[in-house]
């Protein structure tokens, strides 16, 4: 079989016809179409790079968060504590300053009811003794002890201070008043005498008349009123003294 060149010729410009139009309406269609594939591809990818960067740096930035968080957590618990320490022992120094002054209340409240209650035990004692020693001495006392009461005046008269004497002196002088003698026991004439003439020496004045009086009450002994002045040698009034004394030392 015979080769036809011009057949040939055509196939060849069929061929590179067929070759054009693949390349102009094919290939290059589908070219673009791939690039622009592969480009689209390329910025998805570089998107979603760009996206997971971001997510890796969300994701640092959380865990960075959440730390600073959990130490900012653990600061303010231990704040927190320290608070609660620090009140709570600031509760417990106030409850004991509280306890301490309501025990001092209570020890000066005790102390107190102590004294007054020791106070109110002595006195009576002393109401009981000198009730005792009353009715001791009003058996005891007698006309002995009485008259030896009586010295006992007449020599304290004798020792007065000398200041004592001339305040008592002065004062009677400028306001001279009836002199009375009050006496457990009558006193007899040499009783009176010795005791008027005590007197007298005493004031250095005349007395005038005395006014004796007698009181069984005094138990044993006399008492001399000059005035604002009173003499006292005997046993009611050296009892309630006694008393008086003792209840004002208490």
């Amino acid at each position: 079989m015979a080769l036809n060149w011009s057949t040939f010729a055509l196939e060849i410009v069929n061929f590179l016809v067929l070759v054009w139009l693949i390349q102009r309406y094919l290939y290059r269609p589908v070219r673009q179409i791939v690039d622009r594939r592969r480009e689209e591809i390329e910025t998805r990818l570089n998107e979603a790079q760009r996206l997971r960067q971001q997510a890796e740096a969300m994701q640092q930035r959380y865990e960075a968060r959440l730390a600073e968080w959990e130490a900012e957590k653990r600061r303010a618990l231990e704040n927190l504590q320290q608070e609660l320490e620090a009140e709570r022992k600031h509760r417990l120094e106030s409850l004991a300053k509280e306890l301490a002054a309501e025990r001092q209340k209570a020890e000066e409240l005790w102390a107190r009811e102590q004294q007054d209650r020791a106070r109110r035990l002595e006195e009576q004692a002393l109401v009981l003794g000198a009730a005792f020693i009353a009715r001791l001495l009003e058996r005891l006392a007698d006309r002995h002890l009485h008259q030896r009461l009586l010295e006992l005046l007449q020599e304290d008269l004798a020792r007065w201070p000398a200041e004592q004497v001339i305040k008592l002196r002065q004062t009677f002088q400028a306001n001279p008043t009836p002199v009375t003698v009050t006496s457990a026991f009558a006193l007899d004439e040499d009783e009176r005498d010795r005791l008027s003439a005590a007197l007298r020496q005493l004031l250095v004045t005349e007395l005038g008349s005395l006014r004796f009086v007698v009181d069984p009450k005094l138990l044993a002994g006399v008492r001399v009123s000059l005035g604002t002045y009173v003499l006292r040698a005997n046993l009611q009034d050296e009892l309630e003294f006694f008393a008086r004394s003792h209840a004002s030392h208490g």
